[in-house]
């Protein structure tokens, strides 16, 4: 009797729940009008609750839902929904955890209707498998009511079997003058294929700068998220210092799929002169005039070579500042030799007053 109970209570509280969100389906008035959504450059339109996007994701795709909501009271009702946001969340699609967008807020009048887009970018590790998304709005009216509706996709992601990317590739520093000892170049592979690789061959080259590094690499599995799907490395360049001036590419390349297909990136090394400190004094100095070579001792070469400026072309040297000069000097030495007289003939005179 007991058990008939607890079944029939358990049974009326789903049905009241089931109810219940059917009765708040129905009284919202805050509806989907229409659902687009592009993958990559291809797009499905007019999708309704449940469907599955017609086009099939790769890792890294852009994808794009574009939504339209509506207000779908009446003229005679004439309520305006406030505060409307939309929120799509693609569900454990980032190494199980979610990814999702919301709307900014907005407001619907009677029967008018707004669009919304919202951007996503599949990882570039990512499970092939098809995964859930939910779309959901929400808004208040006037009266305090609260308008919701949801609907539900699934989206499917598809890999290449042999895929291999370059996913890192960095150049530190990325032009060089004088010190050209330390150049860094930084290179991840990453397996985004479905399937194992084996045998694949990195390489960075550069015939210009005598570059040929080789690595072979044994396996990359196709797991996403995991140390034993990529291969990272830092590589370190010597740039010889008799190299001209200007760009030199760098060919960083992955082969794999025995040999029958390649991944590829050119990374670019800008070489300047190496201009001493000396050369820019020179420079400085030719823009005020000319510069003459004035050399000064030194302690390993006996000699030193420097720039000075010249006096200017059109300076005009005459005697008149030299005269001043002199007699300002001289003017000096009279005054000093009138105190120390002074200074004698009083002291001559305190004596004689004593006396």
């Amino acid at each position: 009797m007991v058990k008939i109970r607890i079944s029939s209570l358990l049974i009326g509280i789903v049905l009241f729940v089931f109810l219940a969100g059917i009765a708040n389906a129905a009284a919202s008035k805050l509806i989907f009008s229409d659902v687009d959504v592009k993958v990559g450059g291809k797009t499905s339109n007019n999708l309704e609750n449940g469907d599955r996007i017609g086009e099939e994701a790769e890792p890294g795709d852009s994808v794009e839902f574009r939504v339209k909501v509506q207000n779908n009271f009446t003229s005679a009702e004439n309520l305006r929904i406030n505060d409307i946001t939309v929120t799509t969340t693609i569900e454990g699609i980032d190494d199980g955890s979610d990814l999702e967008e919301e709307s900014s807020d907005f407001d619907l009048s009677t029967g008018s209707e707004k669009r919304v887009t919202l951007k996503f970018q599949v990882p570039i590790e990512v499970d092939e498998s098809s995964f859930d998304v939910l779309i959901h709005t929400e808004g208040e009216d006037k009266n305090g009511t609260d308008h919701e509706s949801e609907m539900r996709l699934r989206l499917e992601i598809d890999k290449k079997s042999h895929e291999l990317r370059l996913i890192r590739k960095s150049l530190t520093p990325s032009e060089v003058a004088c010190n050209r000892k330390n150049v860094q170049l930084a290179a991840t592979v990453l397996n985004t294929g479905s399937d194992d690789e084996e045998d694949i061959t990195v390489e960075v080259v550069s015939p210009d700068l005598g570059i040929n590094f080789k690595d072979l690499v044994d396996e990359l599995e196709a797991e996403p998220n995991e140390p034993e799907s990529r291969f990272s490395k830092v590589y370190s360049l010597k740039v010889p210092d008799s190299l001209e001036a200007g760009s030199y590419p760098i060919i960083l390349r992955a082969s794999y799929d025995d040999d029958r297909k390649k991944s590829e990136e050119t990374l670019t090394l800008t070489v300047n002169d190496c201009i001493t400190q000396q050369q820019k004094i020179a420079e400085k100095t030719k823009e005020g005039g000319e510069a003459v070579k004035v050399v000064t001792p030194s302690a390993e070469t006996g000699s030193v070579t420097a720039y000075q400026p010249l006096i200017p072309l059109d300076t005009t040297v005459t005697e008149e500042s030299s005269f001043k000069s002199n007699t300002f000097v001289v003017g000096v030495i009279i005054a000093e030799v009138i105190a120390v007289i002074a200074g004698i003939v009083l002291i001559v005179m305190l004596y004689a007053r004593r006396d």
